[in-house]
């Protein structure tokens, strides 16, 4: 339809605003800062040389960045040279030297996130702190933030999936319902957080939280209330295929790996609903199972066990910020 054209198209320029941040950010680190020219030589060279710091995807993904800006600049050489470079650590298929994945936290308790809030507010970061309101009342991927929106005629919340592998059925778009205070929360911080990049975003929460707790070893993320939020729905008793379809997953086998009812918060915080009337039909058991339109993946998604201790925190209304 015109209006999907038009969401590929937004969701392209973002991504190739996001690839131009990463690649400047990157040379001037990795350049700039050493008095280095930006020739396409010592990009390639800079590239090699970071390959440990990082892991296997998020280096393929500077390196698509660095091919997009030499693209952009005028040195096919550059990037011709690029596109045949392969990870050093991992060309020769020994995966030993892999920097470990970091160790991802899965809840949230609500005096961590309380004193964040605040923390955030003290300082004045308006636009953190509406991405993680949002991210916490909606359950929506940090990625999708960029494509969540009010629908002004019924006041619900339309989120545009991210991820879309597998044909285009793997992260959902789907529209909910949230209580009219929190509705016009989110709308209030989406203003604020119009036409910002969501990776500095990413960054400015990590530093926040390793001021607020320097001495732990693994922090929350965005994410982690994208977890806390299936907790919530799993908890709440709702239908694993409505779960399913509020998170953004085509499969209710994918609702296994989010969230856990045991660190569920008992404060009695409105949860997101489905408007009267949605079609779950496309929500398959799992993802090998074919949906209405006879597509069928070719692999299903495992489901994992996740062990949280119990969050025994009291509740928090997040309502109510004000700016």
């Amino acid at each position: 339809t015109t209006a999907n054209m038009f969401l590929e198209v937004g969701m392209r320029a973002e991504t190739e605003a996001e690839y131009e941040r990463m690649a400047m950010s990157f040379i001037k680190a990795r350049l700039t800062k050493n008095n280095l020219r930006a020739t396409p030589k010592n990009i390639r060279d800079a590239l090699i040389c970071c390959a440990g710091e990082y892991r296997p995807a998020y280096w393929r993904k500077l390196r698509l960045a660095l091919i997009h800006h030499q693209d952009a600049s005028g040195f096919p050489d550059a990037v011709a040279e690029l596109k045949k470079l392969k990870n050093p650590i991992t060309k020769d298929g020994d995966y030993s030297k892999v920097k470990p994945k970091e160790r991802r936290i899965k809840s949230v308790a609500e005096a961590d996130e309380i004193k964040l809030m605040e923390y955030l507010e003290a300082r004045g970061d308006w636009q953190t702190l509406a991405a993680l309101y949002i991210v916490t009342v909606t359950g929506c991927r940090p990625a999708e933030l960029a494509g969540v929106s009010i629908n002004s005629s019924d006041a619900t919340t339309v989120i545009a999936g991210a991820k879309k592998s597998h044909g285009g059925q793997r992260g959902a778009d789907r529209i909910i319902q949230l209580d009219g205070r929190t509705t016009a929360e989110v709308e209030r911080h989406l203003r604020v957080l119009r036409g910002v990049p969501f990776g500095p975003l990413q960054d400015r929460l990590r530093l926040a939280c390793k001021t607020l707790w320097p001495r732990r070893t693994a922090l929350p993320t965005f994410y982690s209330w994208r977890h806390q939020m299936g907790s919530e729905l799993k908890a709440s008793g709702m239908d694993r295929r409505e779960v399913a379809y509020i998170m953004g997953h085509q499969a209710t086998g994918s609702v296994d790996v989010y969230g856990d009812r045991r660190v569920a918060r008992s404060n009695g915080r409105s949860l997101p609903r489905i408007p009267e009337g949605t079609d779950l039909s496309a929500v398959r058991e799992t993802h090998n199972e074919k949906t209405p339109n006879g597509y069928k993946p070719a692999k299903p998604v495992k489901a994992r066990s996740v062990s949280i201790k119990n969050n025994k925190n009291k509740g928090m209304d997040l309502g109510g910020f004000d700016m």
